[in-house]
């Protein structure tokens, strides 16, 4: 149950990652509408929100990778304690509508696919290209893939594919599943899966425990819970 205050009565400064954004963009209107409560929300992969946040940028609430959230509590930006785990997402890939389905289904399998696409798409500074590149290193694909990727500073690869401008793409679930006109056709098999926790933390400059506390609370709802199944996150 979210608490009803007055419209005027408070606003939260917000930033997120990529992953959460369809699902905030859905929660969002419905948490100010219960509790009049304001919410400014700036997106960005969670390498890029915490370069900025090192370099001064704050808000009220971060919402990003559980391990950057533990970062900065060490460094003391974010208030020892505050890190609430809301989510999970597994990583997948994607390719255009009317394109053959690649088998992932196994390692090997997977690493055949990677091998035989013309073309890739990952992010740099975003959890799943992260990890994607740390991954084909660990495999020995790192200098063949590389030759043939398109490596995004950040945003969404599956939008690439969408243009027809790549044949696969690698990312998040969530994140895939902001773009139209693709298909998510599995997540990486388990023995090269990674499942990226994200939780909030609390920016020790801010004066809105109350109000952030109003919101963590609605984002861990069932009403919450459901809208982010819908969008390829798994509550935990």
């Amino acid at each position: 149950m979210v608490t009803q205050q007055s419209p005027t009565q408070s606003s939260l400064s917000v930033l997120s990652t990529m992953a959460l954004r369809n699902a905030l963009n859905e929660l969002i209107p419905a948490f100010t509408a219960a509790s009049g409560i304001q919410i400014n929300i700036e997106y960005g992969a969670t390498a890029h929100l915490s370069e900025r946040i090192r370099a001064g940028a704050r808000g009220d609430l971060l919402l990003a990778v559980a391990g950057s959230i533990d970062e900065l509590i060490v460094e003391k930006i974010l208030n020892s304690g505050s890190r609430v785990d809301l989510v999970s997402s597994d990583v997948a890939m994607a390719v255009g509508l009317s394109a053959p389905v690649p088998d992932i289904s196994t390692q090997d399998a997977f690493i055949a696919t990677l091998k035989a696409a013309r073309s890739i798409a990952f992010s740099k500074q975003g959890a799943s290209g992260m990890y994607f590149a740390s991954l084909i290193k660990r495999l020995g694909l790192d200098e063949e893939v590389r030759a043939k990727a398109t490596v995004l500073p950040e945003g969404l690869t599956g939008a690439l594919v969408a243009k027809g401008e790549v044949e696969l793409a690698v990312q998040q679930m969530s994140e895939l599943m902001q773009v139209p006109g693709i298909n998510i056709f599995g997540k990486l098999p388990p023995a090269v899966q990674q499942s990226t926790v994200f939780s909030a933390g609390i920016f020790r400059e801010s004066a809105q425990n109350a109000a952030i506390a109003t919101l963590i609370q609605f984002l861990q709802t069932d009403h919450a819970k459901r809208a982010f199944v819908q969008q390829g996150l798994d509550p935990v």
